[in-house]
């Protein structure tokens, strides 16, 4: 029989990656809460879901006078709250049929008695949530504390998408992707003023308040805007253009370097080793002396005279 737990059992909420940039779709502060919640509640080590997790709803409510109407709302979002996954796999009877998703729902049921949710999760989403340690890939832990401390399902949701990027020094999200993930009205998919102001700015500024998550963004210039970069690195921005540039001037050298010495290789290979008037460029006649090109060659013809 399964051990019934009234508050979550880990202070950190643990989730795929796939189950990080996946839009739910749970539009209430109150059943995305909840959900956050009832994953905390889940022992990630264990090979299969408890019958049942429990959490007291009176913790994540305001209003405890109506506790009853807000878990029965709760409840029925996050019933039909669902995971959906994509991906592409060879169909060579129908080429053009090879896109593939799935949608599964989060929960196998969920009941409401005296101020206690007992959920049930269902058994398809258990590879999102157990034994993450196990596996391979990076997963995506979150602070349920700063996660509840958000104060709108927007912050709530970049929070979530972000800290399963946060590894990375950038990523460079398709404008598209975040509006389908956030759910944002249309006003906000064809404004980018408005979805910049209300959704990008606000949901900044309240990550670096209540989490520890740092990061910067920008909008990939473009017109319309498309993309948008979100920076992780230490140093942000400044930091990141200045080793981007570093390393293009690193490149850039490697490039030079190999020109001159092929130059090099070929005079030398031309004048079969009797190069009697430095008549390239400095540069790359330095390269020759440097590497002995010429005076490699005379000493491969005078050991096939001496083996003739």
């Amino acid at each position: 029989m399964a051990i019934e737990r009234v508050e979550p059992s880990s202070a950190i909420v643990k989730i795929s990656n796939e189950f990080a940039r996946t839009r739910i779709n749970v539009s209430s502060k109150t059943a995305t809460d909840i959900l956050a919640c009832l994953i905390a509640s889940i022992n990630s080590n264990d090979t299969e879901f408890s019958e049942v997790y429990s959490i007291a709803i009176k913790n994540y409510l305001g209003d405890e006078g109506r506790i009853y109407k807000y878990a029965r709302l709760a409840c029925k979002e996050l019933a039909m709250a669902t995971l959906e996954e994509e991906w592409i796999e060879q169909n060579e009877e129908d080429p053009e049929d090879n896109k593939v998703f799935l949608v599964m729902p989060i929960f196998a049921s969920l009941r409401y008695r005296k101020g206690i949710i007992k959920a049930s999760f269902n058994p398809k989403v258990a590879k999102h949530l157990l034994q993450l340690f196990q596996q391979k890939t990076r997963f995506t832990q979150l602070a349920l504390e700063q996660f509840l401390g958000l104060q709108s399902v927007y912050s709530k949701n970049m929070f979530r998408q972000l800290k399963s990027w946060a590894s990375l020094p950038d990523v460079i999200v398709s404008v598209a992707d975040l509006h389908n993930y956030l759910d944002t009205p249309e006003s906000f998919r064809t404004d980018f003023r408005q979805f910049r102001t209300r959704v990008l700015e606000k949901t900044h500024q309240d990550i670096l308040k209540y989490t520890d998550l740092r990061y910067e963004w920008e909008p990939v210039p473009g017109r319309p805007v498309m993309f948008v970069r979100f920076i992780f690195a230490p140093g942000g921005k400044r930091a990141l253009d200045s080793a981007a540039r570093k390393a293009a001037e690193e490149a850039k050298a490697r490039r030079l370097k190999k020109k001159r010495h092929d130059k090099a290789l070929e005079c030398a290979k031309q004048k079969q080793g009797l190069c009697r008037t430095m008549d390239k460029s400095r540069l790359v006649c330095q390269v020759c002396q440097e590497y002995d090109f010429c005076g490699d060659l005379l000493r491969a013809d005078r050991q096939k005279v001496l083996i003739s």
